[in-house]
């Protein structure tokens, strides 16, 4: 079925907390929340993704070693440390083989949240946060950071109607990878994000698609992140993020 014709999620939510029943991390729990949309929408989804902020100490050495390479030259490396959260693709599923392997990614295993100049130089990742009511100003070594009742309450959806043409207000392309946008036949990119009342992680749920697909459906899938975040929560609490053996 593609997107356009699901009309009510619901029926979606239902079969969630059984998916995840018995799931033992972040990542085993979100590829199968991706599977099962892939299942029931999979004819409009060229791509989608479930992102997380983690700890740069938390996370898998090879996702450090990436983070690391990332900043290395750049004035914000030096600021990087054990608490820096890191924007981390948890699990992904799409047209490809190589799409349903976190592991396999280029260039998105983690974008570090280090600065606000750095993060503003990555258009999607800026326009995602900034629709979720993310502040640029609470990133950076001199911020007092953000408090945990408010970063429970971010939560909104991150759009662009078309993939092809739609820049920020600098004239950037939001998405920068028109490459994959034209090869694939992608059409809208469109997420849901928002955190955690317990802690300061976010989640971030994107779709790639080869259909356009208007705001009031993409809004639709709100309610799929507060799912997906009420039957992770202990999961997030015990900082159980990624598998711990490989596939």
């Amino acid at each position: 079925m593609k997107i356009s014709e699901f009309h009510q999620i619901f029926p979606l939510l239902s079969e969630v907390q059984g998916a995840v029943s018995g799931c033992t991390s972040l990542e085993e729990a979100a590829g199968k929340v991706l599977d099962l949309v892939m299942s029931q929408m999979g004819e409009s989804i060229v791509l989608t993704r479930l992102f997380a902020t983690v700890a740069h100490g938390q996370l898998p050495s090879e996702n450090q070693k990436f983070v690391q390479r990332l900043v290395a030259g750049m004035a914000v490396g030096e600021t990087l440390n054990d608490e820096t959260p890191i924007l981390s693709l948890i699990a992904s599923r799409g047209a490809k083989p190589a799409w349903n392997d976190r592991r396999q990614s280029v260039g998105h295993v983690g974008i570090p949240l280090v600065s606000a100049d750095f993060v503003e130089s990555i258009p999607m990742i800026s326009r995602l946060l900034a629709e979720v009511g993310f502040e640029m100003d609470w990133l950076g070594a001199d911020s007092p950071g953000i408090d945990v009742e408010t970063f429970s309450n971010l939560s909104g959806v991150f759009y662009v109607r078309d993939a092809q043409s739609a820049v920020d207000k600098q004239g950037r392309k939001i998405i920068s990878a028109q490459d994959f946008v034209r090869e694939a036949g992608v059409k809208t990119v469109f997420g849901v994000a928002g955190g955690f009342a317990i802690d300061r992680t976010f989640l971030a749920l994107l779709f790639f698609c080869n259909e356009t697909i208007e705001k009031s459906q993409a809004s639709q899938f709100l309610p799929l992140l507060s799912k997906i975040k009420a039957e992770t929560v202990k999961l997030i609490g015990d900082r159980a993020f990624f598998d711990t053996t490989p596939p």
